[in-house]
């Protein structure tokens, strides 16, 4: 059950309306976690204006899931470990990917090691050593796609932070269990 207030579609007026109705025309639909957000229409147009902004940089749709399931998975976010797992798929994403990435790992090296980056920077204790840079850097990250993950962290931390709060319904597959 949600805790927030909730701004159905045919409910929403003004900016949220407008939001709402650029989320539909791209997805076809109004996920319940945007319309737990979109009780605050500056919140939900940042929310959006910055995975628009993020899709300029220089992170693949891939790698973006992938933070995102690390993050989601660290946080225990069942709703965006549904959400991102069905849109790492749709990234290029396999399952068996999307579970290793979950797991803290990846088959492949350059992934492996952003998400080994990821999961050390988001525990709260946590602090990136020399080494810990060296080595995204050595797989091929630049000082430019290290801070959009690490941005991409703060993004899904919020979205996280969000539906623990809200406990927003699941309208998406569940993810697999670990």
């Amino acid at each position: 059950m949600s805790r927030l207030n909730v701004v159905k579609p045919d409910q929403a007026t003004g900016q949220t309306k407008a939001l709402y109705d650029g989320i539909k025309g791209t997805i076809g639909a109004v996920p319940n976690i945007y319309q737990g957000i979109g009780n605050s229409a500056p919140a939900l147009d940042g929310l959006l204006n910055l995975s628009v902004v993020l899709s300029k940089g220089q992170l693949t749709a891939a790698e973006h899931e992938a933070i995102k399931l690390a993050v989601s998975e660290a946080y225990g976010c069942n709703y965006c470990l549904a959400a991102h797992t069905l849109l790492g798929k749709k990234a290029g994403l396999t399952d068996a990917e999307t579970i290793n990435i979950r797991r803290g790992s990846a088959e492949l090296p350059r992934l492996g090691a952003l998400i080994n980056f990821v999961n050390i920077a988001i525990k709260p204790q946590g602090r990136i050593s020399d080494e810990d840079l060296r080595a995204v850097k050595a797989a091929g990250y630049n000082d430019a796609q290290i801070t959009e993950a690490l941005l991409v962290v703060a993004q899904t931390v919020f979205t996280n932070l969000f539906n623990r709060v809200h406990r927003t319904p699941l309208d998406f597959p569940a993810a697999p269990s670990l």
